[in-house]
């Protein structure tokens, strides 16, 4: 209750006139009466209050004891503090006077020894100025450069260690110092300037020790560097500068009162005067090319010297202390210093302008004599700095970076050029279903890629650029021939006694058209550098291929005409014995002539007709003696007679000795129609040589086949499955067994490999192994089979 009467006091912003005034405000009574309950209640507070004191009289009474105890300990305290402080004092007093003493001495030492140190100094100084005065005393033959730079450079670490002002020794000796050292600056300049220019690698190497010495080396060499860069810029700049390039013929214009020098444009130039500047581009051009090759060999020297040379006292290689360890050597940061100057210097003259426009197009027009010269001066400096166990002044890759200096002008020429043969090839070959070109047409465009490609190949990097191209041009070629070619099926017509259509006649021209384009431009392949040989090439096999695709409906179509006819052998009998005597050595009897089976006369008419309105067609006509495009699809169309007819022939089943001399007759005939009117066999290769093995395999024994030479030329598929028409007809072959026509077995072959065909007859004996086994005979076959697969 006294506590919350209270309570109201206890708050930290207590305000008496607030707090009066809500009494007053908030109370009934009378302040006399609140006056009262307040002192009743001060009386309670003072009750509380000596009770509180008196409960707890002994804790107090020990507090009051400990701060007695306190205060003593205190008083100690501070008895023993001011004892302290007078000893102090008097350590104080006693000591002050040796103190100072002391400090004075040890000023006087410090000032002793600076003294002295700078007395040492100059002394050493002193004489380091006298064995230079000595040195420079020398006769100038006589005077050993390397050792002077030496001592000026040790005399100037003493002055740069030691301070000394207003010491008038020193102050003596600045004056022949500055002469000494502008001395030594300039016939060290002297002695490398020469050095460099007489190759002189023990000259340079003394001027380089000087130059080492006075601690000044990578600054010499970086002059040097930017000495021959801004020469060569200089030169540069100078042999494309317009007005010096008509400087004289304005001069001849003005006298004769012809003109007003370049007439505000390219064409301001004319006749004599336009040959004379000209002689000039180019005479300061060549000028360039002789001033990077003696600069840049120039480099390589000094490179080769500070490589070997080594400070004879601290032995630091002058190349480790010129070139950090990550950085590239002098040749190459000078080539990449003089690439970027070029392509400025280059890129400056491409600009579009009215008065030097003329100095721009003779460079675009003559850029291959430009790439020329750039190339017949980097071989000459590799060259000359090519020598063994030291690295080149620049390797081939670095050509790539010489050239790329005169992109602007590269990238305009090569414009110009594709520009040129795309015209060409669209005056000759304008695309769609337009009249085919005239021989002349496809000349003259032939006419203006050969020359295109002539004159880049002056330079081997710009002719690969030309025949990339030309590549270009030739696409173009081949696309628009595309274009021009018939369609239709009228393309793909071709039967016996049938000429050839408009569309085909059409097709075989152009082919034709295109083959001459090959023909021509393969002519130039080997005259070609070896870097433009392969980027023409791939582009001349495109022309060969849209040349062959024009044509390969036709070929086609003969061909699967061809086909249908030999699958008619699947319909003839051949399974007749007839009498015989034996097979002779040609494996032929002797007994019982046959005539051609009917598809294959009709098949050799077709090949004879095929030559002689198709193939004649073509110009040059389809030889082997005469490389052409065509030549590979009659090649192929040749060998496909062959293959195919050896592979139908091996599943006739069942096969007796007539109907094997019926198959010789066949192959005979064949191989004549073949071999006069499409391919001559003997260089036909391996198809001619299955052909005539599988004839003797007909006539061969069974028992002896295995043992035959003949299995070296056949393929095991043609072998097996001919053996295989030897088992009895109860025994399924590999594509009766599948449900498959004979023609359909056919294409199945064609598009899958020997281990599967084989795979699939053994399969195939695996299924009828109850009709085999019953039969001796066809069990020996069936084990040669096996064998094979």
């Amino acid at each position: 209750m006294l506590q919350q009467q209270f309570s109201d006091f206890n708050t930290p912003n207590f305000d008496v006139a607030k707090h009066t005034s809500q009494v007053l405000a908030g109370s009934q009574t009378t302040a006399q009466a609140q006056l009262e309950k307040m002192r009743e209640g001060t009386r309670l507070l003072d009750n509380a209050l000596a009770s509180e004191v008196t409960g707890k009289s002994p804790e107090l009474f020990g507090h009051v004891r400990r701060m007695r105890d306190t205060e003593a300990s205190l008083a100690d305290v501070v008895l023993s503090v001011e004892t302290l402080q007078s000893a102090v004092r008097r350590i104080r007093a006693e000591v002050a006077g040796p103190y100072e003493h002391i400090r004075a001495r040890t000023r006087q030492l410090r000032n002793l020894h600076s003294t002295i140190g700078l007395l040492r100094h100059l002394i050493h100084r002193l004489k380091l100025v006298h064995k230079l005065q000595a040195q420079m005393a020398a006769p100038p033959e006589s005077i050993d450069l390397a050792k002077a730079a030496k001592l000026l450079t040790d005399i100037r670490a003493v002055d740069s260690s030691t301070e000394f002002a207003g010491v008038e020794a020193v102050a003596a000796d600045e004056a022949f110092l500055l002469r000494t050292s502008a001395l030594i600056h300039e016939q060290a300049q002297a002695a490398l300037a020469e050095g460099m220019a007489t190759m002189s690698q023990a000259r340079v190497g003394s001027a380089l020790q000087v130059f080492f010495n006075l601690d000044e080396l990578s600054q010499a060499v970086r002059t040097l560097l930017s000495g021959y860069l801004q020469n060569l810029e200089k030169t540069a700049r100078a042999a494309l500068d317009s007005k010096q390039l008509t400087s004289t013929e304005e001069g001849s214009a003005t006298a004769g009162g012809g003109g007003s020098g370049l007439a505000g444009a390219q064409g301001g130039v004319r006749g004599g005067a336009a040959a004379s500047w000209q002689d000039k581009l180019w005479s300061g051009l060549k000028e360039l090319a002789d001033g990077i090759v003696t600069s840049t060999t120039a480099v390589w020297h000094l490179q080769r010297v500070v490589a070997k040379k080594k400070d004879p006292l601290s032995h630091v290689c002058f190349l480790d202390a010129l070139v950090p360890p990550d950085q590239p050597l002098l040749c190459q940061q000078f080539w990449d210093d003089l690439v970027r100057m070029l392509l400025d210097v280059f890129t400056a003259a491409s600009k579009p302008s009215t008065k030097t426009g003329f100095v721009r197009d003779a460079l675009v027009a003559g850029y291959p004599k430009l790439a020329y010269t750039f190339e017949a001066m980097f071989e000459r400096l590799a060259f000359e700095t090519t020598m063994k166990g030291v690295t080149p002044a620049v390797t081939q890759t670095q050509l790539q970076q010489l050239l790329g200096a005169t992109s602007p002008m590269q990238g305009a020429y090569l414009a110009i050029s594709l520009n040129r043969m795309s015209e060409a090839v669209t005056a000759a070959f304008p695309g769609g279903a337009r009249s085919l070109p005239s021989p002349a047409d496809v000349q003259k465009c032939i006419g203006v890629i050969h020359d295109e490609l002539k004159v880049g190949g002056i330079s081997p990097q710009l002719a690969a650029l030309v025949a990339t191209t030309s590549g270009t041009a030739l696409a173009l070629l081949s696309e628009k021939a595309e274009y021009m070619a018939a369609t239709g099926p009228e393309v793909r017509a071709v039967s016996h006694g049938a000429p050839a259509s408009a569309a085909q006649a059409r097709n075989i021209a152009l082919c034709s058209q295109l083959q001459e384009v090959h023909r021509s431009l393969s002519s130039l392949l080997p005259k070609l550098p070896q870097t433009a040989a392969p980027a023409l090439g791939a582009s001349l096999e495109v022309v060969q291929a849209t040349a062959i695709e024009i044509v390969a409906p036709i070929f086609k179509s003969a061909v699967e005409t061809l086909e249908n006819y030999l699958l008619q052998m699947h319909n003839t009998d051949f399974s007749l014995e007839g009498a015989s005597d034996g097979p002779t050595s040609s494996g032929t009897s002797a007994v019982g002539v046959v005539d051609t089976s009917r598809h294959v006369t009709a098949a050799a008419m077709l090949i004879s007709h095929f030559r002689s309105e198709f193939l004649s067609k073509f110009v040059p006509l389809p030889s082997p003696n005469v490389p052409s495009c065509v030549g590979a699809l009659v090649e192929r169309m040749a060998a496909r007679m062959l293959i195919f007819f050896v592979r139908h022939a091996s599943l006739v089943r069942p096969l007796g000795h007539m109907g094997k001399l019926q198959l010789a007759k066949d192959m005979a005939e064949l191989q004549l129609a073949v071999g006069s009117s499409l391919y001559p066999l003997e260089q036909l290769g391996q198809p001619y040589r299955i052909l005539k093995a599988f004839r003797s395999l007909l006539f061969t024994e069974t028992s002896s086949i295995l043992s035959s030479p003949l299995l070296r030329e056949l393929p095991p598929s043609v072998t097996a499955h001919h053996i295989f028409s030897r088992l009895p007809a109860e025994v399924q072959a590999p594509h009766e067994r599948s449900g498959l026509t004979a023609a359909q077995y056919s294409l199945w072959l064609d598009t899958h490999s020997t281990e599967e065909a084989l795979a699939g007859v053994k399969q195939a004996l695996d299924a009828s192994e109850p009709q085999w086994r019953a039969s001796p005979e066809a069990a020996g076959i069936v084990g040669i089979i096996l064998q094979l697969c």
